[in-house]
């Protein structure tokens, strides 16, 4: 390994759990582990394990294995910066409780003189300064005291930028080569025109009910769900969707190829979800050259580029059913249609959200933070 590199700590969660942000620290590793003789970073991940902690999580357990996990979580950061000459930590951050975590890493590395960045990895950011409750309260802290903050999604951005915060970063996910090599390996799928396909974590607040609501009445269409499914919403979904559920394919977990392979085979890719950062199941829809339905929610609508006149996709709002139905039977009963979108999401990823291109702007911000320092 070279001489002289730029020592980073990368905060953020990745072996043995599941999400988003798991999944982005995965494709940051493997970038950097295939490039690692041709940059001047040296990167190391940490974070502590626990128990999977889910959306359906009830509120007094994320408490308590929250705390659970801060404790030793503290300990060994403030631990590391002391004895390890980093240049600077990186931390993503999920908001809600973890906040105070977080303010107090911020203390930590402080203490120590290590800059700071932290990772905003969700997208709530204008619903929160516009509510100006206790969370809104605890960004405005960790802002205060990180030496560079990023946003994954141009509202929240803006929302910071208004605010008069100028340590504000954007930074969108990547899509990782892992999901082109997938493709061009399958390349001879066919789509399912009348093949809806969900992919996320199967709770509420993914508008699963609403999706099903929407397809009940749609004629020879079937819906299948891929994601994290506990026995109680299964047998909720199902009975949502009626007698005749044989158009409703719940199939849980599935590998990552497995998933990209259904992306490719579907007819239509939906995410009617209540709230998003930066989804990562958009991004490699994208790549997939699916036409998408989702919520006009987070980084979506940039994402799909809704505003221009070659969209990638269509934007509905979040519990609309009617909007949502009226958008599946669009695409459903004009094969041609749904093509045109699906190609232009393909072109869209490859153009703006490349693993390269995502690396060199992240280098770039903390490049520039040490700079501050």
């Amino acid at each position: 390994m070279r001489k002289n590199r730029t020592k980073i700590l990368l905060v953020s969660p990745y072996t043995g759990l599941v999400g988003g942000i798991s999944r982005w620290t995965g494709h940051i590793l493997n970038h950097y582990n295939s490039i690692i003789d041709k940059t001047n970073i040296e990167l190391e991940q940490f974070y502590v394990d626990g128990n999977p902690v889910y959306n359906s999580t009830p509120t007094h357990k994320r408490l308590v294995y929250g705390v659970q996990k801060y404790i030793p979580f503290l300990k060994i950061i403030s631990r590391k910066l002391k004895s390890t000459p980093y240049d600077l930590v990186h931390f993503c951050s999920s908001a809600s409780i973890s906040l105070i975590r977080d303010i107090l890493a911020a203390r930590i590395a402080k203490r120590y003189n290590v800059p700071s960045v932290f990772h905003f990895r969700f997208g709530r950011v204008p619903e929160l300064f516009e509510k100006r409750n206790w969370e809104q309260k605890l960004i405005h802290k960790l802002i205060s005291l990180a030496d560079k903050i990023i946003v994954i999604d141009e509202s929240s951005y803006n929302t910071l930028i208004k605010e008069g915060y100028q340590n504000i970063e954007l930074l969108p996910n990547p899509l990782t080569p892992e999901v082109n090599r997938i493709i061009s390996e399958n390349s001879y799928i066919k789509r399912d025109n009348k093949q809806i396909l969900f992919a996320g974590h199967v709770v509420k607040t993914k508008g699963v009910f609403e999706l099903i609501e929407a397809c009940r009445d749609i004629p020879k269409i079937k819906l299948k769900m891929i994601g994290y499914v506990n026995d109680e919403m299964r047998n909720n979904l199902l009975e949502s969707a009626g007698i005749d559920n044989s158009w409703l394919e719940i199939a849980g977990e599935l590998s990552y190829e497995s998933t990209i392979i259904e992306m490719l085979s579907c007819g239509l890719f939906v995410l009617p979800t209540y709230t998003e950062g930066f989804p990562n199941v958009i991004i490699e829809s994208m790549a997939c050259g699916c036409p998408i339905i989702a919520s006009s929610v987070g980084a979506i609508p940039e994402m799909l580029d809704i505003k221009s006149n070659d969209s990638c996709g269509v934007c509905i709002e979040p519990k609309n059913v009617k909007q949502l139905k009226e958008a599946i039977e669009k695409f459903i009963d004009d094969e041609n249609l749904a093509l045109r979108y699906g190609e232009r999401a393909k072109d869209r990823v490859n153009d703006k959200y490349t693993m390269d291109v995502v690396w060199k702007q992240m280098v770039e911000i903390w490049e520039s933070t040490l700079h501050l320092s």
